[in-house]
């Protein structure tokens, strides 16, 4: 099951490098947008989580703190919808587990935790300190530092309640990573290249 997996906290580039891994690499990329298709499948109303409405279902609670991330609305929830986070986790890894088994580059979706204990899985932290994230934030999303500034520490908490939630695990474990790169400090391109580099050197038998 060969692959990467990224995980990216905001401003770090991560929707820029993770591309460019695969590229280098030849591998499927899986973004963030995976929870949005896994919501469609579970017939989950991210829309609806979004507008706060009264008596939402456990699943339609949980989808409000991802609704940050996703920015796809789903189709309205039917009869027999799922109704807890560990079908969502789930139905999550089997989408990455498929598209590991020709070998992809995964950002985000706790792909480090999912696959912690797969061997020939490289994970990858990017991170930085938060003034420098939103200063890159700000040139890559192409928005004003004030709302980047805003919007870094609502994207890093659903981050991290994400994998609280689904993995109970803390996302800044060190534990979790192979490596971790302070990808403000280092050129985007360097990052992408560490990172190939590191991939194709954690696949040679050892000894070779």
């Amino acid at each position: 099951m060969p692959g990467v997996t990224i995980s990216a906290s905001y401003g770090a580039g991560g929707s820029l490098i993770a591309p460019r891994v695969a590229e280098q690499l030849g591998l499927r990329l899986i973004d963030r947008a995976i929870s949005s298709t896994v919501a469609m499948q579970l017939q989950v109303s991210v829309a609806e989580a979004q507008q706060g409405e009264a008596n939402r279902s456990a699943a339609e609670r949980f989808f409000g703190v991802l609704a940050p991330l996703t920015g796809v609305a789903s189709p309205p929830p039917e009869p027999g919808m799922a109704d807890d986070a560990a079908t969502f986790r789930e139905h999550t890894e089997q989408l990455m587990r498929q598209a590991l088994a020709d070998g992809a580059v995964i950002l985000g979706r706790a792909g480090s935790v999912a696959f912690a204990a797969e061997p020939d899985v490289l994970r990858v932290r990017l991170h930085g300190p938060a003034e420098a994230r939103i200063a890159q934030a700000a040139v890559v999303e192409a928005v004003l530092a004030e709302t980047a500034r805003q919007r870094l520490p609502e994207v890093d908490q659903a981050r991290a309640q994400y994998v609280r939630r689904l993995y109970r695990a803390d996302l800044d474990d060190a534990e979790l990573y192979h490596l971790q790169l302070d990808s403000t400090a280092l050129p985007l391109d360097t990052c992408a290249d560490l990172i190939v580099r590191a991939y194709r050197a954690f696949q040679q038998p050892a000894g070779g």
